[in-house]
Protein backbone atom coordinates (compact mmCIF):
# COMPACT_ATOMS: atom_id res chain seq x y z
CA UNK A 1 0.00 0.00 0.00
CA UNK A 2 2.86 2.38 0.72
CA UNK A 3 4.18 1.85 -2.81
CA UNK A 4 0.91 2.47 -4.59
CA UNK A 5 -0.54 5.19 -2.35
CA UNK A 6 2.46 6.77 -0.69
CA UNK A 7 3.01 7.35 3.01
CA UNK A 8 0.49 10.16 3.51
CA UNK A 9 -2.40 8.49 1.65
CA UNK A 10 -1.91 5.07 3.26
CA UNK A 11 -4.22 4.70 6.24
CA UNK A 12 -3.27 2.47 9.16
CA UNK A 13 -6.87 1.22 9.35
CA UNK A 14 -6.65 0.07 5.73
CA UNK A 15 -3.33 -1.65 6.43
CA UNK A 16 -4.78 -3.43 9.48
CA UNK A 17 -7.84 -4.51 7.48
CA UNK A 18 -5.73 -5.82 4.59
CA UNK A 19 -3.37 -7.67 6.96
CA UNK A 20 -6.34 -9.03 8.91
CA UNK A 21 -5.02 -7.71 12.22
CA UNK A 22 -6.48 -5.25 14.69
CA UNK A 23 -5.40 -1.62 14.61
CA UNK A 24 -4.21 -1.79 18.25
CA UNK A 25 -2.02 -4.81 17.37
CA UNK A 26 -0.51 -2.92 14.46
CA UNK A 27 0.22 0.04 16.72
CA UNK A 28 1.58 -2.20 19.49
CA UNK A 29 4.05 -4.04 17.26
CA UNK A 30 5.12 -1.21 14.97
CA UNK A 31 4.36 1.97 16.94
CA UNK A 32 2.33 3.44 14.10
CA UNK A 33 2.49 4.00 10.39
CA UNK A 34 6.12 5.20 10.26
CA UNK A 35 7.30 2.17 12.23
CA UNK A 36 5.39 -0.15 9.93
CA UNK A 37 6.84 1.51 6.83
CA UNK A 38 10.32 1.20 8.32
CA UNK A 39 9.68 -2.50 9.10
CA UNK A 40 8.60 -3.06 5.48
CA UNK A 41 11.79 -1.38 4.31
CA UNK A 42 13.91 -3.49 6.68
CA UNK A 43 12.30 -6.67 5.34
CA UNK A 44 12.91 -5.79 1.68
CA UNK A 45 16.39 -4.41 2.34
CA UNK A 46 17.27 -7.58 4.25
CA UNK A 47 16.81 -9.58 1.04
CA UNK A 48 18.93 -7.16 -0.99
CA UNK A 49 21.58 -6.82 1.73
CA UNK A 50 21.99 -10.61 1.97
CA UNK A 51 22.77 -10.72 -1.76
CA UNK A 52 25.22 -7.82 -1.79
CA UNK A 53 27.01 -7.86 1.55
CA UNK A 54 29.34 -10.86 1.04
CA UNK A 55 30.86 -9.25 -2.07
CA UNK A 56 30.82 -5.79 -0.47
CA UNK A 57 32.67 -7.06 2.61
CA UNK A 58 35.31 -8.73 0.44
CA UNK A 59 35.78 -5.59 -1.67
CA UNK A 60 35.99 -3.35 1.41
CA UNK A 61 38.67 -5.59 2.89
CA UNK A 62 40.67 -5.56 -0.35
CA UNK A 63 40.40 -1.77 -0.57
CA UNK A 64 42.18 -1.67 2.78
CA UNK A 65 45.37 -2.50 0.88
CA UNK A 66 47.32 0.61 -0.04
CA UNK A 67 48.46 -0.54 -3.48
CA UNK A 68 46.14 -2.12 -5.97
CA UNK A 69 46.82 -2.33 -9.68
CA UNK A 70 44.35 -1.02 -12.25
CA UNK A 71 43.43 -4.61 -13.11
CA UNK A 72 42.80 -5.43 -9.44
CA UNK A 73 40.66 -2.31 -9.01
CA UNK A 74 38.57 -3.21 -12.05
CA UNK A 75 38.15 -6.76 -10.72
CA UNK A 76 36.94 -5.33 -7.40
CA UNK A 77 34.51 -3.03 -9.18
CA UNK A 78 33.10 -6.01 -11.03
CA UNK A 79 32.74 -7.87 -7.73
CA UNK A 80 30.55 -5.01 -6.52
CA UNK A 81 28.55 -4.68 -9.74
CA UNK A 82 27.84 -8.33 -10.59
CA UNK A 83 25.79 -9.20 -7.49
CA UNK A 84 24.06 -5.83 -7.77
CA UNK A 85 22.98 -6.67 -11.33
CA UNK A 86 21.93 -10.16 -10.21
CA UNK A 87 19.79 -8.61 -7.49
CA UNK A 88 18.27 -6.11 -9.91
CA UNK A 89 17.54 -8.81 -12.50
CA UNK A 90 16.00 -11.29 -10.08
CA UNK A 91 12.25 -11.71 -10.02
CA UNK A 92 10.94 -9.77 -7.05
CA UNK A 93 7.47 -8.33 -6.38
CA UNK A 94 6.83 -5.19 -8.39
CA UNK A 95 5.44 -3.71 -5.18
CA UNK A 96 9.03 -3.59 -3.88
CA UNK A 97 10.05 -1.33 -6.75
CA UNK A 98 7.03 0.90 -6.16
CA UNK A 99 7.74 0.95 -2.43
CA UNK A 100 11.29 2.24 -2.84
CA UNK A 101 10.42 4.60 -5.66
CA UNK A 102 7.83 6.21 -3.37
CA UNK A 103 10.21 6.17 -0.41
CA UNK A 104 12.83 8.02 -2.46
CA UNK A 105 10.41 10.65 -3.69
CA UNK A 106 9.00 11.16 -0.19
CA UNK A 107 12.43 10.93 1.50
CA UNK A 108 10.84 8.85 4.21
CA UNK A 109 12.27 6.65 6.94
CA UNK A 110 12.10 3.78 4.43
CA UNK A 111 14.46 5.70 2.16
CA UNK A 112 16.87 6.14 5.10
CA UNK A 113 16.90 2.35 5.58
CA UNK A 114 17.56 1.76 1.89
CA UNK A 115 20.35 4.30 1.78
CA UNK A 116 22.02 3.29 5.04
CA UNK A 117 21.97 -0.46 4.47
CA UNK A 118 22.37 -0.81 0.71
CA UNK A 119 22.76 2.26 -1.50
CA UNK A 120 25.28 4.08 0.68
CA UNK A 121 27.49 0.99 0.91
CA UNK A 122 27.45 0.35 -2.85
CA UNK A 123 27.96 4.04 -3.65
CA UNK A 124 30.86 4.30 -1.20
CA UNK A 125 32.68 1.24 -2.54
CA UNK A 126 32.11 2.23 -6.17
CA UNK A 127 33.30 5.79 -5.50
CA UNK A 128 36.43 4.53 -3.71
CA UNK A 129 37.34 2.31 -6.66
CA UNK A 130 36.58 5.00 -9.26
CA UNK A 131 38.61 7.50 -7.21
CA UNK A 132 41.63 5.22 -7.20
CA UNK A 133 41.28 4.54 -10.92
CA UNK A 134 41.12 8.29 -11.62
CA UNK A 135 43.70 9.12 -8.93
CA UNK A 136 41.33 11.53 -7.23
CA UNK A 137 39.61 11.85 -3.87
CA UNK A 138 36.47 9.74 -3.34
CA UNK A 139 34.43 12.86 -2.55
CA UNK A 140 35.51 14.63 -5.76
CA UNK A 141 32.26 15.59 -7.57
CA UNK A 142 33.37 13.96 -10.86
CA UNK A 143 34.25 10.74 -9.05
CA UNK A 144 30.88 10.69 -7.31
CA UNK A 145 28.99 11.46 -10.54
CA UNK A 146 30.79 8.67 -12.39
CA UNK A 147 30.21 6.22 -9.53
CA UNK A 148 26.52 7.14 -9.45
CA UNK A 149 26.32 6.78 -13.24
CA UNK A 150 27.69 3.24 -12.97
CA UNK A 151 25.19 2.34 -10.27
CA UNK A 152 22.32 4.04 -12.09
CA UNK A 153 23.20 2.23 -15.29
CA UNK A 154 22.96 -1.14 -13.56
CA UNK A 155 19.91 -0.18 -11.47
CA UNK A 156 18.04 0.38 -14.72
CA UNK A 157 17.85 -3.40 -14.98
CA UNK A 158 15.33 -3.38 -12.11
CA UNK A 159 13.44 -0.22 -12.99
CA UNK A 160 13.02 -1.19 -16.66
CA UNK A 161 12.95 -4.98 -16.21
CA UNK A 162 9.68 -5.56 -18.13
CA UNK A 163 10.85 -3.35 -21.02
CA UNK A 164 14.23 -5.06 -21.22
CA UNK A 165 12.73 -8.55 -21.15
CA UNK A 166 10.16 -7.73 -23.82
CA UNK A 167 12.70 -5.97 -26.07
CA UNK A 168 15.07 -8.93 -25.78
CA UNK A 169 12.27 -11.47 -26.19
CA UNK A 170 13.36 -13.22 -23.00
CA UNK A 171 11.09 -14.73 -20.34
CA UNK A 172 13.48 -13.82 -17.51
CA UNK A 173 17.10 -13.09 -16.64
CA UNK A 174 18.53 -16.43 -15.66
CA UNK A 175 21.33 -18.76 -16.69
CA UNK A 176 23.10 -17.70 -19.87
CA UNK A 177 20.80 -14.70 -20.30
CA UNK A 178 21.89 -13.29 -16.92
CA UNK A 179 25.56 -13.94 -17.75
CA UNK A 180 25.18 -12.13 -21.08
CA UNK A 181 23.46 -9.20 -19.35
CA UNK A 182 26.23 -8.92 -16.75
CA UNK A 183 28.96 -9.17 -19.39
CA UNK A 184 27.39 -6.54 -21.65
CA UNK A 185 26.86 -4.10 -18.78
CA UNK A 186 30.36 -4.74 -17.46
CA UNK A 187 31.89 -3.99 -20.87
CA UNK A 188 30.14 -0.62 -20.89
CA UNK A 189 31.41 0.19 -17.40
CA UNK A 190 34.98 -0.90 -18.20
CA UNK A 191 35.01 1.01 -21.51
CA UNK A 192 33.77 4.11 -19.69
CA UNK A 193 36.84 3.91 -17.44
CA UNK A 194 39.30 2.80 -20.13
CA UNK A 195 40.82 6.13 -21.05
CA UNK A 196 41.41 7.32 -17.50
Amino acid sequence: MFGSLGFERTATRAIARRAAVSLPALTYYFGGKEGLQRACAEYIVGDVHARLEPAAAHVAAELGRARLSRRELLELLRRVIDPFIEGMATERPESWVLFFTRAQSERSAAFDVLFERVAGRIIGLTAEIVARLLRRAPDDPEVMIRALAIIGHTALVRRARPILLRALGWPNFSGKRLELLKEALWRQVAEGLAGD
